[in-house]
């Protein structure tokens, strides 16, 4: 009888190691896929952000050459309207 407890309580502790051991392995296993989630969190943040900042200088690039533009048109059509005031005085 005692060799049969003995067997059983040996069985019992073999059985929580197992199921303890596979518990830190799913632990072990959870937490490499955090850490590999939380790099690829970053990575994928400093991308948008090299691309926001890259659309913003691009933005600002477009609106001074607008502005040029704007500025470039307006002088035209001043030279235009001198040009034609000049004619009309004739």
């Amino acid at each position: 009888m005692r060799n049969q407890v003995a067997a059983m309580r040996e069985e019992l502790e073999n059985e929580r190691a197992r199921r303890d051991e596979a518990v830190a392995s799913a632990i072990a296993e959870a937490n490499d896929q955090i850490a590999q989630l939380r790099r690829t969190v970053v990575a994928l943040r400093d991308e948008l952000e090299r691309l926001h900042a890259g659309s913003e200088a691009a933005l600002a690039r477009a609106r001074a050459a607008d502005r040029d533009e704007i500025a470039q048109l307006q002088a035209t059509v001043r030279e235009l309207r001198s040009e034609l005031e000049s004619a009309h005085r004739r």
